[in-house]
């Protein structure tokens, strides 16, 4: 049967941090576990895990640490993430549901391993990301979802750390686990074939690849041997820098196929020295969300808030941040106010306000064309009418 974590509350989690904040790594695990902490249980009821299991994996888990340095000076830490991905997935026997509790990751962070994460990170901090149940950035969280995804078959430890994001935090890969081990896979035989050298920007660019092709190709209905191929075309593709020949979708036993139409790529230069190989990736994020913002306010006539975050997977912060940018830069104009806010175009024509009504129209003119709905009542269907027409490139 699979088993339930306790839940621990935001107040609490923060609480506990507080706490903690100034403590060394020492002070923190003299601590754990933490048994003064209120928990609640899954409104849909089973079984939770015991303390002895709970204790079991802090044993664990305190072992692998100390073979990585702790409680002193990290080494080798993407390697104990490995590691400890592997160790995390199996003990705990939780479902993907189960995963997705935020509650769920704060209690085993902040009432067993605290101590442990806050080694990982050099301590706590001014952000609590990693130590709360963050979807991307929690400690253990993150671990435990690279195992479920890549499974058993991928060697965590021959991956990087940029590498791991590149898959994990692209959504049309990695909510997709064949897809994602494909690439994995295709990626580290490549490696070690003996194409080392840019192996960060030849994952980035095959994940870019493969967020292009998903209005063309549902990966879904791919075999093994097909799906492997497409994977196969993408990292040449990164690799060489020039068009996508992609093999066709039905492939033979033996692997043999004929060239399709090349998909267009804009031209790689090739770097002109090693510092400048890798561009920096927040700005490579950052440049790829103003075009999603952009294309929709294109394709809607507008964008807000709440329609960015849905697209691009961030948060509301990053998204306010994305939007005002792109005003400074003349490249969008904000109408409306406080939650009626949204994010036009320059040059696009002011809309009449909600239920206006053009009175005594002059002869000739036609019926009154009815009042414009609200931003906020058609963000949400345009978006999706849009997702629908157009597939969007995200990270």
């Amino acid at each position: 049967m699979n088993a339930l974590l306790p839940r621990l509350d935001r107040e609490q989690t923060r609480n506990l941090l507080d706490e903690a904040r100034e403590l060394t790594v020492e002070e923190i695990a003299e601590r754990m576990p933490n048994k003064e902490v209120r928990t609640t249980s899954s409104a849909l009821g089973g079984l939770e895990i015991g303390h002895d299991d709970l204790a079991a994996l802090r044993a664990a888990t305190v072992d692998l640490a100390g073979e990585h340095g702790y409680p002193g000076p990290g080494r080798e830490l993407p390697r104990f993430d490995a590691l400890c991905a592997r160790e995390v997935h199996s003990r705990l026997g939780i479902t993907p549901h189960e995963a997705s509790e935020e509650a769920a990751w704060s209690h085993l962070t902040c009432s067993w391993l605290l101590d442990i994460a806050a080694w990982r990170w050099g301590g706590i901090g001014d952000s609590d990301r990693r130590f709360r149940g963050d979807v991307n950035r929690n400690t253990f969280r993150r671990l435990w979802w690279r195992a479920e995804v890549l499974g058993p078959g991928i060697d965590l430890t021959s991956l990087g750390e940029d590498e791991l994001v590149n898959i994990m935090e692209r959504p049309t890969v990695a909510s997709n686990r064949r897809l994602a081990r494909a690439l994995a896979g295709q990626f580290l035989s490549r490696v070690e074939q003996g194409g080392d050298e840019g192996r960060m920007f030849l994952m980035r660019e095959a994940g870019k690849w493969l967020v292009r092709l998903t209005p063309i190709i549902d990966f879904n209905s791919l075999d093994d041997i097909e799906l492997n191929a497409v994977v196969r075309d993408v990292l040449d593709a990164a690799a060489g820098g020039g068009a996508l020949s992609l093999t066709p979708t039905l492939v033979d036993s033996t692997g043999s196929s004929e060239s399709v139409e090349p998909v267009p790529r804009t031209p790689f230069v090739e770097p002109r020295s090693e510092s400048e190989s890798q561009p920096p990736r927040n700005l490579v994020d950052l440049e790829e969300i103003f075009g999603v913002a952009l294309g929709i306010a294109r394709r809607t006539g507008r964008v807000t808030n709440s329609a960015l975050r849905e697209v691009a997977m961030i948060e509301a912060q990053d998204a306010r941040r994305i939007l005002q940018d792109l005003v400074e830069r003349a490249e969008l104009v904000r109408r409306g106010k406080a939650k009626g806010t949204y994010y036009v175009l320059p040059g696009e024509a002011e809309p009449e306000p909600d239920g206006a009504v053009v009175s005594n129209p002059p002869p000739g003119a036609g019926p009154v064309a009815p009042p414009a709905p609200s931003p906020r009542a058609t963000a949400g269907t345009a978006v999706r009418r849009f997702l629908n027409r157009n597939r969007i490139n995200r990270p």
